[in-house]
């Protein structure tokens, strides 16, 4: 079969799945006998514990699919309480999210595109994953990694006078935030683009 769309879940969605899927369990325990009518699974209770660390799991597992990190907000879908050190962690995962799909995904894009049928090769076709990158994409990182060490450096160990300290500061400062600038001209070099399906894209348009 061929996939012609994408589907992914939310960290509210998983929540509101996971009240669902209780709501859904208890019934079947009731229909089979295991609980009474008028029984409830106790919030206290090892086996809410259990279903709910369980539900957790299932989502830590195919958020990591789509995104590379766990479930957000699985701090409330395992205990219930949303908690400051639940949101910090979230704050850390949506970090290494805007990593992940700015830098690492192109590759993982392009894998599911071949997986589904969604690009199916000739054998007259050039592979369009063999086209090299841009330069630029080595480039700019490795200078502002230079010049950032540059700018480290100085701090450590600085200069004989005030005024030299500062100057040098300032020009690496400079230098720094001129790079910065070119990334924003060049984003689209940069990112890690999934090759795939801007072929794919171009083939529609065609």
């Amino acid at each position: 079969t061929q996939s012609t769309g994408s589907s992914g879940i939310n960290a509210e969605y998983g929540v509101v799945q996971g009240l669902i899927a209780k709501y859904v369990l208890t019934r079947q325990l009731r229909q089979m006998g295991v609980m009474g009518e008028g029984d409830e699974i106790l919030p206290s209770s090892q086996f809410e514990h259990v279903f709910k660390n369980r539900w957790a799991d299932n989502g830590d597992g195919i958020a990591r699919q789509y995104t590379g990190t766990p479930a957000l907000k699985s701090d409330y879908t395992r205990t219930g309480v949303r908690t400051r050190a639940g949101l910090l962690h979230d704050g850390y995962k949506s970090m290494q999210r805007y990593v992940q799909n700015n830098f690492l995904d192109g590759a993982r894009q392009d894998s599911y595109d071949l997986l589904v049928g969604n690009h199916r090769y000739s054998a007259t076709e050039e592979s369009p994953l063999a086209a090299p990158r841009h330069p630029i994409a080595l480039i700019l990182p490795t200078a502002i990694a230079i010049f950032f060490a540059l700018f480290l450096l100085k701090l450590v160990m600085p200069e004989e006078t005030w005024t030299s300290q500062l100057s040098h500061l300032a020009l690496y400062t400079g230098v720094i935030v001129a790079l910065l600038k070119q990334c924003v001209v060049w984003g689209d070099y940069l990112v890690d683009q999934p090759v795939l399906y801007l072929t794919l894209a171009k083939a529609k348009s065609e």
